[in-house]
């Protein structure tokens, strides 16, 4: 497929649901306005292949494959990543994530000319002990390792002294289509306040927080209407629709489930103030995709957030898991329309200047080939 002067072939490894490593694959794609490369995907995990995923790579002409990966260790799914390594005889093994590095390393035995780019954006204090492992030996066996901040470098070179001073450690900020991910004209007129946050559902992402949050809003402020919106699905549902259930709030509250990007865009933009609560990130791309917006964000002040918003300038911060403070700065918001456009306009700019998906894929396209 790559012999002699066709296009390079450039194969993705990306979870197959909801988070960030589809956005920025896509993102990536759309960039390449020249096609300057071939590119082919392996979409594993333990959810179904995003609908929205598979659409996009047929109407794209990109070869893919889906790998579902049992829960736990599932030493098997390592041969199925290697074979359909081996089937699209790639130039350059994209991993978005340290986990299947093994396979990739398999196919560099059989494919001495190929490369192993790994994209290591999993926040370094929510790592397991063999992501850890799967981290140092990254190392020894990428041709670079892409970080998304320094800060994300940094704790690498701090974890591993040494053998992580060597110049294929790499930052890269990922990026979006920042025309798509816009600011939308408000209803002035609109009576209800709706607030939302967008992710995977899942135990690092501290959605009680939020919930109990938003109750407490509701109830300071009883003269006013408010609808909070959660997008996404995962373990942590059941939990959520219990925890909704006993803070009486239902009425309040609109699960949108798994929304894909026709959907999850105008769900943003019709969004008056955008919440993340977290208990870790890299680079978040649902942060980055409301800061696009123009929409005014509250965020966990943790890390991997607070390397995105500088608290009162593009957006605001609150102590984790601290419900009152969250309140707070809700209702701070709610009550101040102008701080509410001052943080969207500064939020956007920043969006527009640091998170470009051409920039993004300038910055990837050198260490393709």
């Amino acid at each position: 497929m790559n012999e002699g002067n066709k296009k390079p072939t450039v194969l993705h490894l990306l979870y197959s649901g909801l988070g960030g490593h589809g956005s920025v694959f896509f993102s990536l794609v759309a960039a390449d306005k020249n096609r300057e490369f071939n590119y082919a995907a392996v979409f594993c995990g333990i959810e179904d292949l995003r609908q929205e995923y598979a659409v996009k790579c047929e109407q794209a002409g990109i070869p893919f494959v889906f790998i579902r990966k049992k829960q736990g260790i599932d030493i098997g799914v390592y041969w199925k990543i290697f074979k359909a390594f081996r089937k699209n005889k790639a130039s350059t093994i994209f991993l978005h994530g340290v986990s299947f590095l093994m396979p990739a390393v398999w196919y560099q035995l059989l494919r001495p000319s190929s490369r192993i780019l790994v994209r290591d954006s999993q926040a370094h204090h929510l790592k397991s002990k063999s992501e850890w492992l799967w981290s140092f030996l990254a190392i020894f066996f990428a041709k670079r390792i892409i970080f998304l901040t320094p800060a994300s470098l940094n704790g690498i070179k701090k974890k591993f002294g040494f053998f992580a001073s060597r110049r294929k450690l790499l930052i890269i900020p990922n990026g979006l289509d920042t025309d798509r991910y816009s600011p939308a004209v408000k209803d002035s007129a609109t009576a209800i306040v709706n607030i939302g946050m967008q992710s995977r559902l899942q135990p690092i992402k501290d959605h009680p927080t939020l919930l109990k949050a938003f109750s407490e809003l509701i109830t300071r402020l009883p003269q006013m209407k408010f609808a909070l919106h959660i997008a996404g699905d995962g373990e942590t549902m059941p939990g959520i629709k219990k925890l909704i259930d006993q803070l009486a709030i239902a009425e309040f509250v609109t699960l949108h489930g798994m929304l894909d990007e026709s959907k999850l865009i105008p769900f943003m933009k019709s969004l008056d103030i955008y919440v993340h609560a977290t208990f870790g990130e890299t680079l978040s791309n649902s942060i980055m995709q409301a800061m696009a917006c123009g929409l005014p964000v509250i965020a966990s002040d943790v890390w991997g957030v607070n390397n995105m918003i500088t608290h009162g300038q593009n957006g605001l911060l609150y102590p984790g898991q601290n419900v009152e403070l969250l309140a707070a700065e809700m209702q701070r918001l709610v009550l101040d329309p102008g701080q509410r456009e001052k943080l969207g306009i500064n939020a956007r700019r920043f969006a527009v200047e640091n998170y470009s998906m051409q920039t993004m894929f300038e910055n990837y396209r050198l260490h393709y080939r």
